[in-house]
């Protein structure tokens, strides 16, 4: 039984988003406390293949939504742009993939292409405003479903991402 519960969370965690992050070494993260956008504007940056379900206004509204949520829980104030400290920015990527569905697993004779499945990445930057030098930059990936809703999907991603920043919601 243990060696079923001890497999069963090995799964999970195995299929959980990995989440990465850069820090510029010398800059005081930690005494950043005022941001703004980089603009007002909903101008979505978009990577890769082009996924018009993903890559929408809606969404954007989300992400930006769940940043502010995140930094407010570290202390962040949004401010006018003259004002803050800090520019925030994120951008959206996406890779669509088929998978072949075989005859025999051990075979790589194909019937014929699979569903596609589409990867989503989420990044957030933090810009430096007096040097418009990155600061930090948090990202995630994960695979995508027709069924997901992306307000879960867009909270979970800035949550984990947002974990990753070096002064920890309190």
């Amino acid at each position: 039984m243990l060696a079923l519960l001890v497999g069963g969370l090995w799964a999970v965690v195995a299929c959980a988003p990995k989440v990465n992050a850069q820090r510029t070494p010398d800059y005081d993260l930690e005494a950043a406390k005022a941001y703004a956008w980089v603009t007002e504007d909903l101008v979505l940056i978009e990577l890769g293949e082009d996924q018009p379900n993903v890559r929408t206004k809606d969404n954007e509204r989300l992400i930006r939504e769940a940043v502010n949520r995140e930094l407010a829980a570290r202390g962040f104030q949004l401010v006018p742009k003259e004002q803050a400290q800090v520019l925030v920015a994120f951008s959206v990527g996406v890779r669509v993939r088929y998978r072949v569905e075989g005859v025999d697993p051990s075979s790589i004779t194909a019937t014929g292409p699979g569903e596609p499945q589409t990867k989503g990445t989420l990044n957030i930057y933090l810009i430096d405003r007096a040097t418009e030098a990155e600061v930090w930059h948090g990202w995630t990936s994960k695979w995508l479903h027709k069924g997901d809703d992306p307000a879960a999907v867009i909270d979970e991603a800035v949550r984990k991402i947002m974990a990753a920043y070096p002064n920890d919601a309190p």
